[in-house]
């Protein structure tokens, strides 16, 4: 861990009970009694919306002989649940939403593991979710090796005076194959790869479809092609940002496993029946369950 990325003088005070540390948008502080049921959290796994986590918690819960499933009391934004060792959190849509749910988690882990950082060393991260394929079919789940914005350039931010803050989007590699050896055998198509995450659905992903396009159907495709050649491999909207923060902090195991719903280079609309899409949304989940099952025992 990066004991110098870290905000002692806020994180500090708040283990030794000097500052109260509100995650706000998750409904809870760290005087609340409920966070002792939390202390041993071994994982946190991220997913857009709050029904995917839902659904993650009973089906893990399941796995466990019926485990009880905690909720936080807060759910206009993030929907949090907790069960036999591991916090499922949902973070919306776009960096900047799930920014707002890494910072809170962050500092929650912190808290949990009281600053330890060997304790919050073992804690696993990972995103599950969906996305668009570069040269992949939908219903191929990409286990990501680095995350990037669109011109393939790190995760980055305004910093008032300074030009910009800059974060490593790589994921670790060692993490990624040992997801794709937990599913050998399971018949999923697993592909490994950068991921590009676009600040905007529509405009930085190059589509041709939204209300305001900014794009031809010739530069879409150079670029599409473009991010093929470079090892892009799928899109989506929160990657680059979730890798640079848990970087920041030298958090060594993390991952991210998005399914595919189409791919990118043959068009921008999502075209796959109900039923296919209902299946392929359950692969990336399916994959990292497998990992889960194998290393958290």
């Amino acid at each position: 861990m990066h004991d110098a990325a870290m905000n002692h003088a806020f994180l500090d005070r708040v283990l030794t009970g000097a500052q109260v540390d509100v995650y706000y948008h998750f409904g809870v502080a760290s005087d609340d009694p409920i966070l002792a049921q939390f202390r041993d959290v071994r994982a946190i796994v991220l997913a857009g919306s709050g029904d995917r986590i839902e659904a993650f918690a009973r089906r893990w819960s399941a796995l466990h002989d019926g485990a009880e499933v905690l909720a936080l009391p807060k759910e206009e934004r993030f929907t949090t649940r907790y069960c036999a060792g591991v916090l499922f959190a949902s973070h919306g849509m776009g960096m900047p939403s799930a920014s707002i749910a890494m910072q809170e988690l962050m500092r929650l882990v912190f808290f949990l593991k009281g600053g330890d950082h060997a304790a919050m060393a073992e804690v696993f991260w990972a995103r599950v979710g969906t996305s668009g394929g570069v040269g992949l079919p939908g219903g191929t789940v990409v286990v990501s090796t680095e995350g990037v914005m669109a011109d393939l350039g790190p995760f980055r931010l305004l910093a008032g005076g300074h030009g910009e803050y800059r974060f490593d989007g790589r994921f670790p590699r060692d993490v990624a194959e040992a997801i794709v050896a937990a599913n050998a055998g399971s018949g999923i198509p697993i592909e490994l790869g950068r991921t590009v995450a676009g600040n905007e659905f529509f405009l930085e992903q190059f589509r041709l479809d939204g209300a305001i396009c900014m794009e031809t159907p010739a530069s879409k495709q150079a670029w599409l092609e473009w991010i093929h050649r470079e090892g892009v491999r799928n899109i989506e909207m929160e990657g680059a940002m979730i890798a640079g923060y848990l970087n920041h902090w030298g958090f060594p195991r993390f991952a991210m496993v998005c399914a595919t719903l189409l791919d990118r280079l043959a068009g921008d609309q999502v075209t796959a029946t109900p039923d296919e899409l209902a299946a392929f949304n359950e692969r990336s989940g399916d994959v990292l369950m497998r990992y889960l099952a194998t290393t958290l025992r």
